[in-house]
């Protein structure tokens, strides 16, 4: 299956959390999987489409990166994501933002990441197309209001791209607006990804070890911190959004809106505590008081990565918290501890001071590379413990 490729057409509104939901659950891929869609319909009369260039260099993606990896292409087709995508504009094409990796210029696919490789085009023995509705296929009702459609993308492809692929195989999963994508329809996104897979590759496989029990936590200036325990007394894992590059309320002079006493009785009953940003650009910090006090007793920076990514990132590691427990058990480490370390891996700080102090901080070494990704959560457990064992 070396030579095909999936396409996969999704609504803007919730791609973040499909994304990296796929990126975490699909194991044994080996070929390339992109995922798109429009901020305009294409069945749009008269109007510019962004679906054009975003289908097209999603087209010229899939067949000249060497696979296997898993992006999402966007802002007229010119940014290749790998992680962190979080979406920035309401109506703008230029509609994502995260970390790319490769970039169309011009006619020519160009590094943003040493983890991708380039190599010649080659035309798609076949290429699959999994639709799940969203803007790229919606059209207008009789009131004029835009509502998910269907078939739009596999004609269109057919009619304007047909030299990338020897065959199209349409592959169908739902017809819905992307606001109304839930956990189980990312499940079942996944299950007809790996099915695209399976007919030609039987070691694809996808991981239905999920703990999708992680409540988010908006912090503003107005909300007591009682209501925000009320929000979350039964969450397996949490996110603080707070402020900047990541600051949370730590003033003891008015009690009622301190955060650190909630963070305290969270990290004591062993639930994971990521504290990033609601400011949607750049990488969360800590050279702040406010951040640091929180990480000193235990929070887990959420770093570069997006809140759509720290939760489906937290969802995969607590659906397999069984595991990491006996992981640290085995290596004499704090479960905690032995969770913030795995979750790290990959993640990108702000400065080299940056990651010096959260290492020295933490007492842990920042791997570079993400463990996580096309690995089953085995093979994740048994590289961690010839790691540590070399460390010894």
């Amino acid at each position: 299956m070396k030579n095909d490729g999936i396409l996969i057409t999704h609504g803007t509104d919730t791609l973040a959390w499909t994304h990296a939901y796929l990126r975490y659950a699909i194991k044994n891929n080996n070929v390339n999987i992109v995922i798109t869609g429009s901020q305009i319909p294409i069945p749009s009369i008269g109007e510019f489409s962004d679906a054009y260039e975003n289908l097209e260099n999603s087209l010229r993606f899939i067949t000249g990166l060497k696979p296997p990896n898993i992006i999402t292409v966007f802002n007229y087709g010119k940014d290749a994501f790998s992680d962190s995508l979080r979406k920035i504009h309401r109506w703008d094409n230029i509609a994502f933002t995260g970390d790319v990796v490769a970039k169309m210029e011009w006619d020519e696919i160009k590094h943003h990441d040493e983890t991708i490789e380039i190599k010649d085009p080659e035309v798609l023995d076949t290429l699959y197309l999994v639709t799940t509705g969203g803007t790229i296929e919606s059209e207008p009702n009789s009131e004029g209001v835009l509502v998910a459609s269907e078939n739009h993308v596999f004609a269109y492809l057919g009619r304007k791209f047909s030299s990338f692929f020897k065959a199209i195989s349409q592959q169908p999963v739902f017809v819905l607006d992307s606001s109304d994508i839930t956990f189980n329809r990312m499940m079942a996104i996944g299950e007809k990804v790996v099915e695209c897979l399976q007919e030609k590759n039987k070691n694809a496989k996808i991981d239905y070890k999920f703990d999708d029990n992680v409540s988010i936590i908006y912090l503003d200036p107005l909300k007591k911190i009682h209501l925000k325990e009320h929000d979350i007394n039964t969450a397996s894992g949490v996110i603080i959004a707070g402020y900047g590059g990541g600051n949370i309320n730590i003033d003891n002079k008015d009690p009622k809106y301190n955060v650190i006493p909630l963070l305290k009785k969270l990290i004591e009953n062993e639930v994971p505590v990521v504290l990033t940003s609601q400011v949607a650009l750049g990488p969360a910090d800590f050279i702040y008081q406010n951040a640091y006090e929180a990480l000193k007793i235990g929070a887990i920076s959420g770093v570069d990565l997006s809140i759509p990514e720290i939760q489906i990132r937290l969802a995969y590691l607590l659906g397999h918290k069984a595991e990491i427990k006996e992981l640290a058990k085995e290596l004499n480490k704090h479960y905690l501890w032995m969770f913030e370390w795995i979750f790290v891996t990959g993640t990108k700080f702000r400065t080299r001071r940056s990651l010096a102090l959260y290492q020295n901080l933490k007492k842990m070494d920042v791997l570079k590379e993400d463990i996580l990704i096309n690995k089953t959560f085995d093979e994740t457990v048994d590289y961690i413990k010839k790691l540590f064992c070399s460390y010894e």
